[in-house]
């Protein structure tokens, strides 16, 4: 690893236990899913360049949507040479960073903490945003993830969005506009992960 590679792991946000390799083995009726995955990752600088989006979803809860997502990235950073990017690539879990903003409007110490990351959201070329819709997302919240993503999606700069819950699902839960923005500009992957029979020849 790279000086330069250890530098943007470490202002990525990625969380510790992500930062080791970690296998991923498909059920049966996922298998196509997981190479057209694969083969984003394996071209990501383009997809990055190019400004694309990528929705990974899944009704189902522990079937790799993060683990790809972060993939993902580890793989831009490792492939990214530029010096002059601060960050080329950061994640967020959608209801930890919301909390926080909404603690850091009475705390001092934390509003430094999320104007950072906020700028992070904004610039980095590549932003994960991690667990859309695990819970109720208020106007508050609603208005900031509409600005984040607005603003991304207006300067074609890369997002990759993980959820448990289907598209249809998703609608009821955020405004249209926001829906729009997310589900309407973004290359959809449901994992179904409902197979019991695993392809062990597989590994990404």
């Amino acid at each position: 690893m790279t000086n330069l590679e250890q530098l943007y792991l470490n202002k990525s946000n990625i969380p510790k236990r992500y930062l080791r390799d970690i296998s991923l083995i498909p059920s049966t009726q996922d298998l196509k899913t997981f190479e057209e995955l694969n083969d984003i990752k394996n071209n990501i600088v383009n997809f990055v360049d190019e400004g694309k989006n990528l929705l990974i979803y899944s009704s189902h809860v522990g079937n790799g949507k993060s683990t790809w997502a972060i993939k993902m990235m580890k793989e831009y950073i490792n492939k990214v040479k530029d010096t002059y990017i601060n960050c080329p690539a950061f994640f967020i879990n959608v209801n930890d960073f919301l909390m926080e903003k909404k603690l850091a409007i009475e705390n001092a110490s934390k509003k430094s903490y999320t104007t950072d990351v906020e700028n992070k959201i904004l610039s980095s070329n590549l932003v994960v945003f991690d667990d859309l819709g695990v819970k109720n997302i208020s106007e508050y919240d609603l208005g900031n993830l509409y600005y984040w993503i607005n603003t991304r999606t207006n300067q074609l700069k890369s997002s990759i969005y993980t959820s448990n819950l289907v598209p249809e699902r998703l609608r009821s839960l955020l405004d249209d506009r926001l829906y729009s923005r997310i589900v309407n500009y973004s290359i959809l992957k449901e994992i179904k992960d409902g197979d019991s029979r695993n392809v062990g020849e597989f590994r990404c």
